[in-house]
């Protein structure tokens, strides 16, 4: 009798949990239906104002040291346009822009709705038992305070995104919402994100103002580290367990890092969204992010101090000076520099790089070694010119 009551109660609470599955599927599926039709009645209004579509797929980066990485990470056709699903290398490659790391920034409207679809594109470039070949994602947009089905963490409440699958987001941004954020993978977050799959996202309300500052250019530089003897691992065992077995050797900035050839093409100072170029007089918007494993960068550049006025997509009350600014993993700041009249005339005796050039670093020096090498770690320059070149 015990044995039929045990039998008994196991199927109940069988036939309970498979009722309460179906009922959490049957919302889920309700709830992606409600987004779908908020998406179609804005659409008919005209009140989407731009559809980003966002391709994850594997590759290659080539280092200026010569070292060709491998990589995940967000990209994208021309102008973001939809491309439909990609079935092979050859259709990614000729659909799709080369894979980076980051991936390229997204700029939206305060105000205004936008969709980001999330394509799989799938994994080219690993070994076929890899144990990663059918991997899903999903997009955080991390500092935008969203419902969960829209905030990218994996079956709270959606599924991930597998091979030859979509996603669609509904973002609408609050009128008084600005600043810096950032999108990354939050499937298996360390192996995702340090493998490369994040890209900043800007929100401003007028071009060239940001919390009631002005400003005249702007550079977004995104601090990273990662472990390239770990994913090469990945790439060909697929064993994603060894997280913790994670070392960083190379600290990067907009996915590149220095070298003392100053001409190497493939150099931080040779990328004109890196090369902080500026003339005498102007106000200079750096929008600084980062992300990582353990390390915590400090930027520091040698001729100037910096305004910080905001931080995490939030103005800050009291603006404070700062020369050397610590910022950690998913940490955002926006800083302000003021370029003096003459500064193009300046000479950095420290940098000895000519007038008006100086350099802008990581002070955690560890982060200035990369590939077993000083300085190639995430260094840039200031480059100032006079007010007879600005075009």
């Amino acid at each position: 009798m015990k044995k039929i009551h045990l039998v008994w109660s196991f199927f109940c609470v069988m036939y309970v949990s498979l009722a309460i599955a179906a009922h959490a599927e049957e919302k889920i599926i309700q709830g992606k239906e409600e987004i779908e039709k908020s998406i179609c009645e804005l659409n008919i209004k005209g009140q989407i104002e731009k559809e980003f579509h966002l391709y994850v797929t594997d590759g290659y980066q080539e280092m200026a040291d010569g070292e060709m990485i491998y990589f995940w990470g967000f990209t994208h056709a021309k102008d973001f346009a939809d491309v439909e699903e990609i079935k092979t290398k050859a259709e990614r490659n000729a659909k799709l822009l080369p894979l980076k790391v980051p991936g390229d920034e997204i700029r939206l409207t305060s105000g205004r709705n936008y969709v980001v679809v999330l394509h799989n594109a799938g994994w080219y470039e690993t070994e076929e038992h890899s144990g990663i070949n059918h991997v899903a994602h999903t997009i955080h947009f991390h500092g935008l305070d969203l419902i969960p089905a829209l905030d990218g963490v994996p079956n709270l409440p959606y599924p991930s995104v597998f091979p030859g699958e979509i996603y669609r987001y509904l973002l609408t941004i609050p009128e008084d919402i600005e600043g810096t954020y950032m999108g990354h993978c939050h499937v298996d977050s360390t192996n995702h994100i340090m493998s490369g799959m994040y890209f900043p996202i800007i929100i401003e309300k007028k071009p060239n103002e940001i919390y009631g500052y002005t400003f005249d250019r702007e550079y977004t530089l995104f601090m990273s580290e990662l472990d390239s003897e770990y994913m090469e691992t990945l790439r060909e065992v697929g064993d994603i367990r060894r997280g913790l077995d994670w070392n960083s050797n190379y600290f990067m900035l907009n996915g590149r890092i220095f070298m003392d050839n100053l001409t190497h093409p493939l150099s931080t100072i040779n990328d004109p969204k890196t090369r902080i170029v500026a003339y005498d007089g102007e106000t200079v918007l750096v929008r600084l992010l980062a992300l990582g494993y353990e390390h915590i960068f400090a930027w520091h550049p040698h001729g100037f101090h910096g305004l910080v006025i905001g931080t995490d997509g939030r103005k800050f009350p009291f603006a404070y000076e700062k020369d050397t600014l610590l910022i950690g993993s998913g940490e955002r700041y926006d800083i302000l520099y003021k370029i003096p009249d003459f500064s193009s005339k300046r000479k950095c005796l420290s940098c000895n790089y000519g007038p008006g050039i100086s350099i802008a670093h990581d002070h955690n020096m560890k982060g200035m070694v990369s590939g077993g090498i000083y300085p190639h770690g995430p260094m840039t320059i200031f480059d100032i010119r006079p007010k007879k070149m600005t075009p």
